[in-house]
């Protein structure tokens, strides 16, 4: 079985319900990178999806069409980025709740995300709140058994990184944000050829 980049689907999970989310373009720029590594790249922005608040009670066939899209994608990914706001110390409430949902990928073969390589950013208007986001996220993947990359981006004051469209402005972000993409694709490469051996 002969395995290439362009097998690979690389899903980035973010956005908050501002407008112009810094979180959402550093998401783009990886998922840009990626692309141009071969990868297929999807973008979920969570403002759009609008997805509704997690209800451990309810089966995945009690959710809208929405929840139904996303754990589709998700079911179909090698690989993942999450980028959030810092809110509070943390992860953003709307990342949380989108996350909470991958709960339905638990009775899969290799459930939630195992062995799913993921990439993590958080942004922040400060210069501490990233990283204890980034920390919160880390947790997160490890409870749904994915592999948090060895790199993650916490953008300390974000809104001088980004200009009014979107493009990261800062070349040691740019750098960073380049590697991620990058190493999304390799990692994602390497688990596919463990799990895939060519005879």
């Amino acid at each position: 079985m002969s395995l290439h980049t362009n097998s690979l689907r690389i899903v980035g999970i973010g956005g908050t319900l501002r407008e112009n989310s810094t979180s959402l373009w550093a998401l783009q720029h990886v998922l840009d990178i990626a692309r141009e590594a071969g990868a297929t790249t999807q973008l979920i922005d969570l403002r759009r999806l609008d997805l509704p608040m997690f209800q451990p009670d309810w089966d995945l066939e009690d959710y809208d069409a929405s929840v139904q899209e996303f754990i589709q994608i998700a079911k179909h990914a090698d690989a993942f980025a999450f980028s959030t706001a810092a809110y509070h110390g943390t992860l953003a409430g709307i990342t949380k709740n989108a996350l909470d949902f991958l709960e339905f990928l638990s009775d899969a073969p290799e459930p939630y995300l195992h062995n799913k390589p993921v990439g993590l950013i958080a942004t922040a208007g400060g210069d501490q709140a990233a990283i204890h986001s980034i920390a919160a996220m880390v947790n997160v993947v490890h409870s749904l058994r994915g592999y948090a990359l060895p790199l993650s981006i916490p953008i300390h004051n974000a809104k001088e990184v980004f200009d009014p469209s979107g493009k990261v402005t800062s070349a040691k972000y740019i750098k960073r944000l380049d590697q991620m993409g990058k190493m999304l694709v390799d990692t994602a490469l390497r688990f596919q050829k463990r799990h895939h051996p060519v005879s």
